[in-house]
């Protein structure tokens, strides 16, 4: 289960007990002073956490605060977990997203049953690569609503909903002390592979890492900070080239990078070559974003929205339009997709149905990630 909590900051301050309870089958709750949350990304949550619970696989709810009012923001967000019991019974599938915003502070709370090593690492990935970033952006709602994304995938693909996941095996070869294991990172919102460049390229005999979702994202974390680290040489001169700053790199961008940039969705290095004044530009997609490739002018500077034109049933899916505003080339494209049907609650969830509303029965021994901006 994940939860997204929002409280407002009372006049003498507020306490784990003070905390309300969201209304059974309501997986957000938003008491900031100035509700900081969309309706659009508070409707996303809600049908996220309904489908998860729905299809017994966890819980997705959310608490956002403006402030804990001095105690530390993760023994509040354990304490709550635990209060809440946020998880079913037996399973302690909870996750909870815990944001106190005045105190620009965030917390993942992983219940006892998606805490195992890949679930940790898989969290660590979602607050650094989706959550931080877009709070410094002073984009809650991105953060919030990116978060959830990647701890709705984090629940889809722990052990406990894989049971027959192999868990992963060293490769013949691959014990290279300082090398990280052959990776490729993909652009979240365009499915582009990334993949090291020519100049960076790796060690022969690595081999590949077998494994989950969260143990190749965070493989791909490592992979990729190392890469970006490994210093380059020149090809035409063999000198060594400097890795600009990000100011100094700036010059080099063209104006759509550079509008990637300040939007997140890209980063790009740029290493100069003093001897052939000649600069090597690398990109590196984000792996949570929000923002879509355009289809004009192909920067990752789309801002979505949707609206819903059919409702989805149990017997049918249905259907929203999605409409994407470039901020570079202010091109806007609509298009209509189409959205799956609800999933029926099996025979045991709906016995069960009081446990995977808004309170359950689930523990955490205070797994996760914690994060500030």
């Amino acid at each position: 289960m994940v939860l997204f909590c929002a409280l407002g900051t009372p006049a003498l301050g507020v306490t784990v007990e003070e905390v309300p309870r969201p209304p059974r089958g309501s997986w957000t709750v938003d008491v900031t002073a100035n509700r900081v949350l969309q309706p659009s990304v508070q409707a996303e949550l809600e049908q996220t956490g309904t489908e998860l619970n729905d299809r017994g696989l966890g819980q997705l709810m959310v608490v956002m605060l403006d402030t804990t009012s001095g105690r530390p923001s993760r023994e509040f967000a354990l304490a709550l977990f635990n209060r809440w019991g946020i998880g079913h019974p037996g399973r302690d599938d909870g996750v909870l997203l815990f944001v106190a915003y005045a105190d620009r502070k965030v917390e993942i709370i992983l219940g006892d049953g998606v805490d195992e090593p890949a679930d940790e690492e898989a969290s660590d990935a979602v607050m650094a690569q989706a959550i931080v970033p877009a709070f410094k952006r002073k984009d809650p709602n991105a953060a919030v609503q990116m978060g959830a994304r990647g701890l709705k995938d984090l629940i889809e693909n722990s052990r406990l909903n894989n049971p027959d996941t192999a868990a992963p095996e060293p490769v013949a070869g691959s014990d290279v002390p300082d090398s990280p294991p052959s990776v490729e990172i993909q652009d979240a919102s365009s499915q582009v592979t990334w993949s090291p460049p020519e100049e960076a390229s790796m060690e022969p005999g690595l081999g590949a890492i077998a494994g989950g979702a969260g143990v190749l994202g965070a493989a791909g974390l490592a992979g990729r900070a190392w890469l970006r680290r490994r210093p380059r040489k020149c090809k035409a001169c063999g000198t060594q080239r400097l890795r600009l700053g990000e100011v100094e790199d700036d010059a080099h961008l063209d104006a759509g990078q550079r509008v990637e940039e300040s939007m997140g969705s890209v980063d790009y290095d740029a290493w100069w070559c003093e001897p052939c004044s000649d600069v090597l530009i690398e990109r590196y997609g984000a792996f949570f974003t929000s923002l879509a490739r355009c289809t004009q002018c192909n920067y990752v500077t789309g801002k979505q929205s949707s609206r819903t034109l059919r409702s989805a049933t149990y017997d049918h899916g249905g259907e929203e339009e999605v409409t994407v505003r470039c901020a570079h080339c202010a091109f806007v494209s609509v298009s209509r997709r189409s959205t799956p049907r609800r999933t029926r609650p099996s025979s045991s969830s709906s016995s069960s149905s009081s446990s995977r509303s808004s309170s359950g029965g689930g523990r955490s021994s205070g797994g996760g990630s914690s994060g500030s901006w």
